[in-house]
């Protein structure tokens, strides 16, 4: 039986599914001799669109999740404690944590993967996307929009690393080294020391990036389209790190289906590093 805590993530997913239908539809009928990107090889930018944001995306960012999870998670383990072992001591924290949220991890997931679009949108990968040399704002848009389908996957890779060690409750702490030293107390989550990092990068450059993106696409489309299409986009684009989110909320529901299994998978990796002993995190205050 589906559990009550799924239940807004499908309702926000279905009506998504159900405006990109729509969208499509309006692509096809007012943009009829468009091709997005000669990546799919179909040449109606409505399909490809309905494809892309419906199919694609929610499949590579379920293939991102699951790999970097499984394969990159213990990998990060391992380079922590390769550089910091010696200086902290390490522990497991049993914590059970009950909620789902997946907007809170998933919109820096898709600020990243807005991020290297905007990146890659270069003329060379253009050319390859749209099959020609690129000579107008909608090749640009069209390869931003393809090439989606790479970097959602890529940053749910890169960012689920960090869920699994996160919900693994692996600590580091260097309490015992501290005592001896001016150096501050601190006890961290090994997730959270990379997802830090990660959300700094997601956040801060994709802002920048983006106000470029706005200032670019919309005057042009603004000029370029009918009424009635250049609103159903301008909803889409001005909202758009939002909009992403939502394509990857299936694996985040797999994600949470697997995380009794990657929680012990985790940890079983971890003990391979010498990481057993669990630990327990008290802060008093005391007059």
């Amino acid at each position: 039986m589906l559990k009550s805590k799924y239940s807004k993530p499908i309702i926000i997913y279905i009506f998504y599914c159900i405006f990109i239908i729509i969208l499509s539809i309006a692509l096809s009928k007012f943009l009829p001799s468009l091709n997005l990107t000669y990546f799919i090889p179909i040449s109606d930018i409505g399909i490809e669109i309905g494809l892309i944001f419906i199919v694609i995306l929610p499949l590579s960012s379920i293939l991102g999740v699951l790999i970097g999870g499984y394969v990159f998670a213990p990998i990060l383990l391992f380079t922590h404690k390769r550089i910091f072992g010696s200086k902290v001591e390490y522990g497991i924290y049993n914590k059970d944590f009950k909620g789902f949220k997946f907007f809170s991890e998933g919109i820096f997931s898709a600020l990243m993967a807005i991020n290297l679009s905007l990146l890659l949108t270069t003329r060379w990968v253009i050319s390859l996307s749209v099959g020609s040399d690129p000579d107008s704002f909608l090749d640009d848009l069209t390869t931003f929009l393809a090439l989606l389908m790479l970097t959602i996957g890529i940053a749910s890779l890169v960012f689920s690393s960090t869920w699994f060690l996160k919900d693994s409750g692996i600590l580091y702490s260097n309490l015992k080294r501290a005592e001896d030293s001016n150096k501050p107390a601190e006890i961290r989550s090994v997730g959270r020391w990379y997802g830090q990092f990660l959300k700094g990068y997601a956040g801060v450059s994709v802002i920048l990036s983006y106000i470029d993106f706005m200032n670019l696409f919309i005057p042009q489309l603004a000029n370029d389209l009918s009424l009635t299409l250049f609103i159903m986009l301008l909803i889409v684009f001005v909202p758009f790190p939002l909009v992403i989110v939502i394509p990857i909320i299936p694996a985040f529901i797999i994600s949470d289906w697997l995380k009794e299994h990657r929680i012990k998978y985790i940890r079983k990796k971890a003990s391979k590093l010498g990481i057993t002993s669990n630990v327990e995190v008290n802060f008093e205050l005391r007059n």
